[in-house]
C-alpha cells in the first residue's frame, strides 16, 4: 500500500478542507499512479472533490458517520478496510491528515511532492524524511511548474 501526498516546507498538507494549491504537474502525476487502483480517503477529502468518484478508481471511504455514498465503498474501521484491500495489487491512501496517520503503519511506500513554499497550511503530517523508519528511494530534480520548484519524492520502509 502506498500513502500519497503533497507537502509545504512546513509540512502542511492542506488548509481549510482543500489542497494547499493546485498543480497540474503533480495532478498529472497523481492521476497516472492511481489510475486503475484503489484509493482510500476519509470522508472530507471525498467531499472535498469537485467530482465524485475519482474516474477509473475504486474509491473507498473511511467515515464513522455515513454508512453509503454513491460511487464509493465506505467502511467505518480500519481492519474492515485493510481485510477488503488485502488482496488488491495497487493501494493509495489519499488522504485525509487523520487517515493517513492511521494508514501509515501499513503502508511499504510513500510518496511525497513537496513545493517549495509556505502556504499556511491548517492540517500538517511529520516530515517522512526525518522518520527513522523511511528511506529514501527515488528524488526527482527539482522542477519549475506553475511558477512553483517542487520535487517528488519516493520513500520505502525500512527492512
Amino acid at each position: 500500500m502506498t500513502l500519497i501526498y503533497v507537502t509545504d516546507n512546513d509540512c502542511a498538507i492542506g488548509r481549510g478542507n482543500s489542497l494547499l494549491c493546485r498543480l497540474p504537474l503533480d495532478m498529472k502525476q497523481f492521476r497516472e499512479r492511481t489510475t486503475g487502483a484503489a484509493v482510500i480517503m476519509g470522508r472530507r477529502t471525498w467531499e472535498s472533490f469537485p467530482k465524485r468518484p475519482l474516474p477509473n478508481r475504486e474509491n473507498i471511504v473511511l467515515s464513522r458517520s455515513c454508512t453509503e455514498l454513491d460511487g464509493a465503498r465506505v467502511f467505518s474501521d480500519i481492519d474492515s478496510v485493510l481485510e477488503y484491500v488485502r488482496d488488491k495489487e495497487r493501494v493509495f491512501v489519499i488522504g485525509g491528515a487523520e487517515i493517513y496517520r492511521q494508514m501509515l503503519p501499513f503502508c511499504d511506500e510513500v510518496r511525497v511532492t513537496r513545493v517549495y513554499e509556505n502556504f499556511g497550511g491548517d492540517v500538517f503530517l511529520e516530515d517522512i524524511g526525518r522518520n527513522s523508519e523511511w528511506e529514501l528511494a527515488e528524488i526527482s530534480s527539482v522542477l519549475e511548474t506553475e511558477c512553483r520548484r517542487i520535487r517528488f519524492f519516493r520513500y520505502t520502509r525500512r527492512k
